[in-house]
């Protein structure tokens, strides 16, 4: 079992990871265009946890631990079975969730909030699954990426279908 302490120590470089964790697939994005879920797999596996009973997509390009490839399939395996040391899922509404998670440590999952490709906005599929330590993912806090939003240099969080979050202490 892992603390959210070890979970956020344990964390990352996106790049680090980029550079062995990359799509091999023809005319597939090189490295993969979205390593969310890669970057937390990674995280749980530096933290003494295993990914191996995902049933989702697993990272095929290198030896060692898979990762799992996709924020969704990583989401629903955490609903279907929390690891130890993480709470049960709790549905958070979109337009509350920074004022609902404030001060609280765990993991986020934000559905459907951003578009791929050619998708509109009404059949967005792009999902996020992250860190979330008191008021922030693990790229930055609320306020610096309010203002990113407010430029469009991101997708609105607040505009997500669903959120899910797992409390991990």
């Amino acid at each position: 079992m892992a603390d959210f302490k070890t979970l956020w120590d344990n964390f990352p470089d996106k790049d680090a990871v980029a550079g062995r964790c990359f799509n091999k697939q023809k005319g597939g994005q090189q490295p993969f265009d979205n390593y969310c879920a890669i970057l937390l797999s990674e995280c749980l596996v530096r933290s003494g946890m295993t990914v191996d009973r995902c049933p989702g997509t697993k990272c095929w390009s290198h030896e060692g631990a898979r990762h799992v490839l996709r924020a969704e399939d990583l989401a629903a395996w955490f609903d279907k079975s929390p690891p130890e040391g993480f709470g049960a899922r709790e549905n958070v509404a979109p337009a509350e969730f920074q004022k609902r998670l404030s001060g609280r440590t765990g993991v986020v999952f934000f559905k459907d909030y951003w578009t791929r490709g050619n998708e509109r906005f009404a059949s967005r599929s792009g999902d996020h699954i992250d860190l979330w330590r008191r008021n922030e993912i693990t790229g930055g806090g609320m306020f610096y990426r309010s203002l990113i939003e407010m430029l469009g240099l991101v997708s609105d969080l607040n505009k997500s279908r669903e959120i899910w979050f797992w409390e991990v202490s």
